[in-house]
């Protein structure tokens, strides 16, 4: 009988044993995810995808169409509200980050009611033209369907000629200097990766 109760303990004590290591593993993936955006971590637009058809109004109140980045060089970004590398990534825009276009385009997804959106939008909008849109709507389906946060692109005469969720996958050597002189620490700057985060 004693050696029944002593089995039945050890059984009970790895069986306790196990389910604490799976939650803490669960519970320490749920933190990663929370931390590093959302989408999945390799979800880009193709290279060679041709923008499609779309139209949004900016916070100026200006219209931006497929045909804005029909011809040449330009630069398209995708942050989310409440995305930890998408706060990241617009605090190194504002801090003077390039991004190796004239006029870029952003797109804040959110609520466009919400305060949080509007402080996105209202710190991006010194770096490039932004609208603020749906997660479903004809801008993120137009650039190849954008499902995860931060994206950024570089178009070519409307066709992406590089997609990635960093500066440093996008921006070309040549434009990578600081548009202002800034005293921050570039590697703390660099927006996170949501590939490294999950």
């Amino acid at each position: 009988m004693l050696t029944a109760l002593i089995a039945l303990a050890v059984v009970l004590g790895i069986a306790t044993a196990a389910n604490l290591v799976l939650t803490f593993a669960v519970i320490r993936r749920l933190r990663t995810l929370e931390e590093g955006g959302t989408g999945a971590p390799d979800a880009l637009p193709a290279v060679g995808t041709a923008v499609g058809g779309f139209s949004a109004v900016t916070t100026t109140g200006a219209e931006v169409t497929e045909a804005d980045v029909a011809d040449g060089d330009a630069f398209a970004g995708f942050v989310m509200v409440g995305c930890t590398p998408c706060g990241k990534l617009i605090e190194s825009l504002a801090g003077g980050a390039a991004t190796g276009a004239d006029d870029p385009l952003f797109f804040v997804v959110g609520d466009p009611e919400s305060p949080e959106t509007r402080r996105m939008a209202a710190t991006l909008a010194p770096v490039g033209r932004v609208s603020v849109v749906a997660e479903k709507s004809p801008a993120t389906a137009a650039f190849g369907r954008i499902s995860a946060f931060p994206t950024l692109l570089r178009l070519k005469d409307g066709v992406i000629a590089a997609a990635g969720h960093d500066l440093d996958d996008v921006v070309p050597a040549s434009a990578r200097h600081p548009k202002t002189e800034s005293k921050s620490d570039p590697q703390t700057d660099r927006p996170a990766r949501v590939k490294e985060a999950v």
